[in-house]
């Protein structure tokens, strides 16, 4: 019984400044807060853990009881087994009875070794050639997700096909090569419809890669697109979206958009809340009503902003799958309010369908149990 109330106070001390972690990484406070927080968070896991490893080494005392003779630890060690509890009774929810939306009639994965396919070094620079060394590192992968949606949409747009994109992050630590190769798969799609969900450029040296991996991209419809805030590390924020623009992508984030195919309309927006305040400018919606309406969101966080327009799909990124997830338990830490909850995958929300992808790679080139995603959506109508 004492060891399993240390292994759930581990637990919720752990879990609780994860719980830190993730809120402060939602905000838009600036990179540098946002970094020292995460040494905060470090500290603060890593220092009571030796302390109260030290004391038992040194008294040879294991008994939890022995660690809350005074107040404020007496608070804090309870608080975190209660949390632990808290935490493991919520993570076996989301294991055991989290199920995939009624409306996914089909989902599959297939998996592409780029790095193979390529002859040339992905990994470019001393920090990124130490993290391709790492095991399982699944950076240098592609998982290709194909899922087809039921929905209530006319006969028009049935078989619609819709490419997602996000997180892209060129950094120059993972080569152009590497990204070529995910257009030329997109690209192989056929899509009718491309959708990009922020995050493409961390530094300025990349920018004309733009010009060889979304400058290529290709569909029936169009190309669309929405900043994150890895994009604000780009100064000339009007620069970066003319360029894109010249390129033939169409900026969604506060605009609405409509597209025809057959005699149906696609209406589609986008938010980059809250690195961009475009979604709080929406000017009123269009009088034609739209047969199938879609908004883009750089994150999973303004799910409560969209309710009140009845979206049909909302796509995001941002949170990468926790990018590290541990084998079988997942996650434990994302860059969002709701934690790892919507950190990958489909869910339905209200009459909303929404997926998160893993996106295509991060500021640190290492993805271990998150692989990057490229998405491809066929909706089909109702019978």
């Amino acid at each position: 019984m004492n060891l399993l109330t240390w292994i759930v106070c581990l637990i919720g001390h752990i879990g609780f400044w994860c719980v830190v972690f993730n809120r402060v990484h939602a905000t838009a406070f600036p990179r540098r807060t946002r970094k020292l927080s995460e040494k905060f968070v470090i500290l603060a896991v890593g220092l009571p853990i030796l302390w109260v490893a030290s004391l038992m080494l040194l008294q040879r005392d294991f008994e939890f009881d022995s660690f809350t003779r005074f107040r404020l630890t007496w608070i804090y060690l309870y608080g975190a087994v209660l949390l632990g509890v808290f935490f493991m009774a919520r993570w076996v929810w989301r294991k055991f009875y989290f199920t995939m939306p009624s409306c996914v009639v089909s989902h599959s994965r297939e998996w592409i070794s780029i790095g193979k396919e390529i002859d040339r070094p992905i990994f470019h620079g001393a920090f990124a050639k130490l993290m391709g060394r790492v095991p399982f590192n699944e950076a240098s992968e592609l998982a290709i997700e194909r899922m087809t949606f039921r929905m209530p949409i006319p006969m028009e747009l049935d078989g619609l096909k819709i490419c997602q994109l996000s997180d892209l992050h060129f950094t120059g630590q993972i080569s152009l090569d590497y990204f070529r190769k995910v257009i030329e798969y997109a690209n192989a799609f056929d899509p009718d419809i491309v959708v990009i969900t922020g995050d493409l450029v961390d530094e300025a040296k990349c920018i004309d890669w733009l010009d060889e991996t979304v400058g290529k991209l290709r569909s029936r419809c169009g190309v669309f697109y929405v900043l994150g805030n890895h994009d604000l590390r780009i100064d000339d924020e009007t620069g970066l979206r003319t360029r894109l623009q010249e390129l033939g992508l169409v900026q969604v984030s506060g605009t609405w958009n409509d597209v025809q195919r057959g005699g149906s309309v696609i209406r589609l927006t986008g938010n980059e809340l809250p690195w961009f305040d475009d979604a709080n400018r929406l000017p009123d919606e269009p009088d034609v009503d739209a047969d199938l309406r879609i908004l883009m969101s750089h994150s999973p966080d303004q799910l409560d902003w969209a309710k009140p327009f009845n979206f049909d799909l909302m796509f995001a990124g941002h949170t990468h799958g926790g990018q590290i997830a541990l084998p079988f338990f997942g996650p434990i830490v994302a860059p969002s309010k709701y934690g790892v909850l919507y950190a990958s995958g489909t869910f339905s929300i209200g009459r909303m369908l929404m997926h998160v992808s893993r996106g295509i790679s991060g500021d640190e080139p290492i993805r271990i149990c998150s692989p990057p995603e490229l998405g491809l959506f066929t909706l089909v109508a109702e019978k």
